[in-house]
């Protein structure tokens, strides 16, 4: 099995090539899905969770720590989906986060824009115009975030292994074409890469942890995980903090252990401790 990682554009019709890839393998399908499970995982609304992928960043959210609780949530779920295998992801920038995995088939799924300015009108009921400008406007909002979020230019096509236009293809003719790409040897996974896949799902469980936490969520621990232990590194002001972030940390299911690389300084009182 493998994981086909989809960037669609709005009305490019890569939800519905993405069902019917996973509908032909016996794979997991997950797009609006994502954002439901992590909402549901993590007690947050399904609303601002859709806005932390999805929408143009606000200026409130460059200078705030909102958006890094946000897409935690939503950066677990997705990797944590991956870590599986056999499955199929849609939009929420996870062509984007599963980059490092070598075995993920990552895929753009577009047409012009006129086209899928006519898709819209037709699914929304829109007139010209309208059906144009919004998609016009969902392009820019979705690009703008991703680039606030990742750095990266969502049209930028070595993020990409294959790009479909379906203004040429039907959708039935790009499952196809995607199912014949992860043929490749190189969409095979290995047990690097299951390790690699297995590793990003561990830590990206543990932050979200920590975030969900109100004791630990204003605390600047980083976590990362090598074979299946994970590591938390930072610095915290007393060993109660350490002994709370440790206590989350461990609660992920499946880690081989936690590595603490945590370093207390109390200030005023001249005392270190690692």
């Amino acid at each position: 099995m493998s994981i086909v990682a989809i960037s669609e554009t709005v009305g490019s019709q890569g939800d519905a090539v993405g069902r019917e890839l996973a509908r032909r393998r016996g794979w997991e399908f997950a797009d609006r899905e994502i954002i439901a499970r992590a909402a549901e995982r993590y007690g947050e609304g399904v609303m601002e969770l859709q806005h932390i992928t999805q929408e143009r960043p606000s200026l409130w959210e460059r200078f705030t720590d909102s958006k890094r609780h946000y897409l935690s949530y939503v950066e677990a779920t997705i990797l944590e989906l991956a870590a599986r295998d056999g499955v199929v992801l849609v939009g929420h920038g996870a062509a984007v986060l599963l980059r490092s995995i070598p075995h993920v088939l990552r895929v753009r799924v577009t047409a012009p824009e006129a086209v899928r300015a006519e898709r819209v009108k037709q699914q929304q009921g829109l007139v010209d115009d309208a059906a144009l400008d919004f998609v016009r406007e969902t392009d820019h909002e979705r690009a703008a975030r991703i680039k606030f979020l990742y750095r990266v230019d969502l049209d930028d096509p070595l993020l990409y292994d294959l790009a479909l236009n379906t203004e040429r293809l039907s959708v039935a003719e790009g499952a196809t074409l995607i199912a014949q790409a992860i043929e490749a040897a190189r969409c095979q996974p290995t047990e690097r890469s299951r390790g690699a896949a297995r590793d990003l799902s561990l830590a990206a469980q543990a932050r979200a942890r920590l975030v969900r936490d109100p004791a630990t969520r204003h605390l600047r621990v980083s976590i990362t995980a090598a074979d299946g232990a994970l590591t938390a590194t930072g610095t915290v002001d007393s060993e109660p903090a350490r002994a709370r972030v440790l206590e989350v940390v461990g609660r992920v299911a499946d880690a081989a252990g936690v590595v603490d690389k945590i370093t207390v300084i109390q200030f005023g009182r001249g005392f270190a401790r690692t």
